[in-house]
């Protein structure tokens, strides 16, 4: 398996072009995976080892169940700051990575990060970060995206991994360490029987507001102490040349993740993720053993969702690898709200979930506070 690693600065659009080299791979007929390291490594407090280290061993989960699945490529995005930061990916990963760091002018960055719409305050710490970068012996290729659209540095960078380039002039891209994979994180089960695990499992029709409210939620568990996980399937099973999330991966790499969590001290998982029937409920919960699932069904009417979907279309929000409602016509937003409501209409029919919200006319730390609140309810 081939590996790119897109590294840079926060907004420099690692997330961005990983996902069209992604789209691109596909779209040639090649065998491609993507993932971005930010999804799976939402786990706080962090192992005692850090998150570079979390992040590892979980990708030293993930990548040999792509390859199993006939990936003949792996495109990572996600930050690296420093060298020690690198180090554990060495021996997480197949030998031969092509490791990229982006590079954008500090205006044209300011500009990126700012058009993102959210955090702007945190524009300058990235200004920073990308000042740290240069000489920080991070090592790999440099790419300067200045000027460059993302389909443009997408096709940069496939051409220096087709090519093989996996070292420049003092950016030598070392290999992996001589060991089999990271070690398991330490210190975080005190050697006993492990208490049993609560799952809150966060489904509904598309536009409902899953994966916010289910981030929401997420924070929401974290303030009370509890060292807890979070994963958004629709993040964690991109396998191509379909650029949807493969349903037979996705299942897979729930239980590598549930199993990566588990160990390094998680009692609680939150997951937003699609549940169309019973039957796909029971086949995800059977890749959590060990735990309690409580799954809530997020509900709204049929103006709620065409208008969700709708911002959506128009960028209103984080961006989100692999959302194909960016830049939909509104034709195409109604034929989607459309379905998106009849889609409401079979789950609520067939009774999906231990409970449900309904979320119209709410934010989502508003969904995230009901939802809670009926999952307690319902195991109480």
């Amino acid at each position: 398996m081939r590996v790119v690693w897109l590294c840079g600065p926060s907004g420099v659009g690692k997330s961005a072009a990983g996902f069209e080299m992604f789209a691109r791979l596909g779209r040639d007929g090649a065998r491609a995976a993507y993932l971005d390291t930010d999804q799976i490594s939402l786990i706080h407090p962090p192992p005692p080892d850090g998150t570079h280290h979390a992040r590892a061993r979980a990708l030293a989960a993930l990548w040999p169940l792509f390859a199993a699945a006939g990936a003949r490529w792996l495109v990572v995005s996600g930050y690296v700051d420093t060298a020690d930061d690198v180090r554990p990916y060495g021996p997480a990963l197949p030998p031969g990575v092509v490791r990229v760091r982006l590079r954008a002018g500090e205006e044209e960055l300011r500009r990126r990060f700012l058009g993102r719409g959210w955090l702007s305050e945190l524009v300058e710490d990235t200004v920073a970060e990308a000042r740290r970068l240069e000489t920080s012996g991070v090592g790999g290729l440099v790419v300067d995206t200045d000027g460059l659209t993302v389909a443009e540095v997408a096709g940069h960078v496939l051409r220096l991994a087709t090519e093989g380039r996996t070292a420049g002039p003092d950016r030598h891209v070392p290999g992996p360490e001589p060991a089999t994979g990271p070690e398991p994180a330490t210190g975080t089960s005190g050697g006993g029987p492990q208490e049993r695990a609560q799952v809150l499992w966060l489904c509904g029709a598309r536009g409902a507001g899953v994966s916010s409210a289910g981030y929401e939620a997420y924070r929401r568990v974290l303030a009370t102490g509890v060292r807890a996980a979070y994963l958004d399937l629709r993040q964690i099973g991109f396998l191509g040349p379909a650029p949807g999330g493969d349903p037979a991966i996705v299942v897979k790499t729930l239980a590598a993740m549930w199993a990566v969590h588990r160990a390094a001290g998680a009692t609680c998982l939150v997951v937003a993720g699609p549940a169309d029937d019973r039957a796909t409920l029971a086949r995800y919960a059977g890749a959590l053993p060990d735990a309690e699932v409580t799954v809530c069904r997020l509900d709204a009417g049929p103006a709620t969702l065409a208008g969700r979907l709708r911002l959506r279309a128009l960028g209103q929000g984080p961006a989100i690898p692999g959302d194909d409602l960016a830049g939909r016509t509104p034709q195409d937003v109604r034929l989607l709200a459309g379905r998106a409501a009849r889609q409401a209409r079979e789950l609520r029919r067939a009774g999906v979930g231990d409970v449900h919200v309904d979320t119209d006319g709410l934010t989502p730390p508003q969904v995230a506070e009901r939802v809670l609140k009926a999952a307690w309810r319902a195991g109480r």
